[in-house]
This record gives C-alpha cells, structure tokens and sequence, in this order.
C-alpha cells in the first residue's frame, strides 16, 4: 500500500520517522517546503496486509474444499 503524507515543514522528519517505525519505507521525499507543507510516500513493507486479499483466499480455498468433499 502505498499512501502520500503531507505535513508542515517543521513536523517533516518527526512524521517521516513514526512512519518507518510502524513499518513503512519513504520514497519520493520532498522535504522542501510548497506553501509550507512537504511530503513523502510511505510504502507498506509488511506483507499479508491486504484484508480484502485475505478474504478473498479464504472464501476461494473453503469453496475448493467443499467441491473436494462432495
């Protein structure tokens, strides 16, 4: 998952940080202030993230086992 993170100039480093300690990697810094706001894409590094993708394996994986025991 992919997010963009906007926040003024002087918040920048501190949110970039609680950013990479809950999990994410920064890319496409922009630490140079634009109306007095900079920004960064925080990247998800945690994989199995993805609940809708987790549903979805679970219903097609309990269908296959009912076809299975039929």
């Amino acid at each position: 998952m992919r997010i963009r993170v906007t926040t003024r100039a002087d918040l920048f480093e501190k949110r970039k940080q609680q950013h990479i300690d809950c999990g994410y990697r920064i890319e496409d810094e922009r630490p140079i202030p634009v109306n007095g706001l900079c920004s960064f894409i925080a990247v998800s590094e945690i994989p199995g993230l993805d609940p809708l993708g987790e549903l979805v394996a679970q219903a097609l994986n309990r269908n296959h086992n009912l076809r299975g025991n039929g």
